[in-house]
């Protein structure tokens, strides 16, 4: 007996759609009930879709636990695996000759270690990757325990393609699966003690990183952005005589200018400062500090430092975490105290002076995550000390729906109360290509430090459009004529974005949309 069904798509390209979809069964592996909508499909030639031999239920979705949600949750077509109940276990076409053209599912996932396991059983993980785990495309895949809504999942969820240096693929499509990798070096490798069999992704500078392109992670729970509280923790091993390393995140450096970048959130291990581990956060997604007037004052500063060395030769657990409030990193379960050691200048310093905070462990951090639609544009070319003002500063909500999009102006001062009587104008202007965009352009009055507009509903830009932001005081322009690219947002890497890139064996990383405790997170380092 076989049960026969489809969508009520188009009949045109009907064949091609169906060998899409796979189907959904219950957690508890029953078979899902087909909706009224589902049909019986004959194809032109006189064949049908049938189920493949796996008994007529969803058996092979039920064997494992969430191999519905890993294999069967939303395709191309933005159709569901749940409206597309009935081809249980991926299908089989039959041509009008009977004659049996398989359609193979998707390979099985990988048994879950008891790592793994702590991992999947903790709340709101949003994705974990653990480089064995793989789509219908041979992508290394990440498992989740949330709704993914707006993910692309043709590849299965948050894919990852692998990409080498020099040869096209660093920049975008087309990047490489484990199997058309076309180098020798070897996409993963083991060693003792990991927290996965030991095994991980074999990250190594130019020759191998991977990326989660954008487009399989705008605007879902990934992409974080504002004061979204989340955990990114990681699983690596460090060889021994290495230097800079990006772990995870979504960050992307531009080209170093003052606003140019693309940075939100990230895990990095640096040589330099003590081979410690950083936590760097960017509401800007550029310079951190670009009215600084001093050496380095184009990068980004805001960081949470943690205060332990970080050996290598073994493996570790890394993590970073933040509220809304604070970002704080940690290694090993262990958020250790950490403070900039007097006597050293930092960009930070040069604008804060005796406001300065040297605490970088956890860091202050309430601005909100940049988003490619919502960020925070911060003046620079004044003179900090004359004027009395730390950071002069916009911040462009671009994400909001139409009718709730502003543009606002903000401050940091010494004492908001000295310079509250200030009359202060912003003039904003996105460009494209040098002519203003329609709806892209106005002023608005500040008073008592504070003002802003409603960006006009016929507002639409697109990527490489410019924003321009100038500020004036009673007529006078106050530092620089500011422009801000607005760019298409960064891939979520692992490994290579600074020179020659990483060497590491990353073993897992995992996003958790929440603030995990001190002893969930000393639970994920124990293995």
């Amino acid at each position: 007996l076989y049960s026969f069904c489809t969508l009520l798509l188009p009949t045109t390209n009907m064949q091609t759609k169906t060998g899409l979809l796979l189907a959904l069964a219950l957690a508890g592996g029953a078979a899902a009930a087909a909706p009224a909508r589902c049909t019986d499909l004959r194809l032109s030639g006189g064949g049908v879709w049938v189920d493949k031999p796996y008994g007529t239920g969803c058996t092979w979705y039920g064997a494992e636990a969430k191999r519905c949600e890993w294999y069967g949750s939303r395709y191309r077509n933005e159709h569901t695996a749940g409206e597309a109940c009935c081809v249980c276990g991926g299908g089989m076409r039959t041509d009008g000759q009977q004659t049996p053209v398989p359609t193979p599912p998707p390979p099985p996932p990988p048994t879950s270690s008891s790592m793994s396991a702590k991992v999947l059983a903790k709340s709101h993980l949003v994705a974990f990757w653990d480089f064995e785990t793989k789509g219908p495309t041979g992508n290394f895949v990440a498992r989740s325990n949330v709704d993914n809504e707006g993910a692309e999942e043709a590849e299965g969820l948050y894919p990852v393609w692998l990409r080498r240096g020099h040869d096209g693929s660093e920049v975008g499509a087309p990047g490489y699966t484990e199997a058309t990798w076309p180098s020798s070096h070897p996409v993963t490798a083991t060693r003792a003690g990991g927290p996965f069999n030991g095994k991980g992704l074999n990250v190594k500078g130019t020759t191998l990183f991977a990326t989660v392109e954008r487009k399989s992670f705008d605007r879902t729970p990934l992409d974080i952005s504002g004061a979204d509280p989340f955990s990114l923790v990681a699983w690596v091993w460090f060889p021994a005589g290495s230097n800079r390393h990006h772990i995870a995140g979504i960050w992307d450096e531009g080209t170093w200018g003052k606003y140019s970048g693309q940075r939100q959130y990230a895990l990095f291990r640096i040589g330099r400062y003590g081979h410690r581990l950083f936590g760097h956060i960017s509401a800007t997604g550029a310079a951190s500090y670009p009215q600084a007037g001093t050496g380095g004052d184009q990068y980004a500063r805001i960081r949470a430092l943690n205060g332990a060395h970080l050996s290598e030769g073994e493996w570790h657990m890394l993590a970073m975490t933040h509220d809304g409030a604070q970002a704080q990193s940690s290694q090993d379960g262990v958020s250790t105290p950490n403070s900039y050691e007097e006597g050293e200048e930092w960009v930070e310093e040069r604008v804060y002076k005796d406001a300065f905070n040297p605490v970088t462990n956890p860091k202050e951090f309430s601005w909100g995550v940049f988003h490619p639609l919502r960020f925070v544009v911060k003046f620079n070319g004044y003179n900090v000390a004359a004027d009395q003002v730390n950071e002069h500063y916009v911040r462009v909500d671009l994400k909001s729906p139409a009718a709730q999009r502003t543009i606002s102006y903000g401050v940091k001062a010494p004492s908001l109360s000295a310079i509250a009587s200030r009359n202060y104008r912003v003039t904003y202007t996105f460009k494209r290509g040098g002519a203003v965009v329609q709806g892209g352009s106005g002023s608005f009055d500040v008073a008592n430090n504070a003002g802003s507009a409603n960006l006009s509903p016929s507002l639409v830009v697109e990527v490489d459009d410019r924003l321009q932001l100038e500020l004036t005081r009673n007529g006078a322009r106050v530092g620089s004529v500011v422009e801000h690219r607005m760019g298409p947002g960064a891939a979520f890497s692992f490994g290579r974005i600074l020179g020659d890139g990483t060497t590491m064996v990353l073993g897992g990383v995992a996003m958790y949309n929440r603030v995990l405790s001190e002893a969930e997170l000393q639970d994920l380092a124990s293995f």
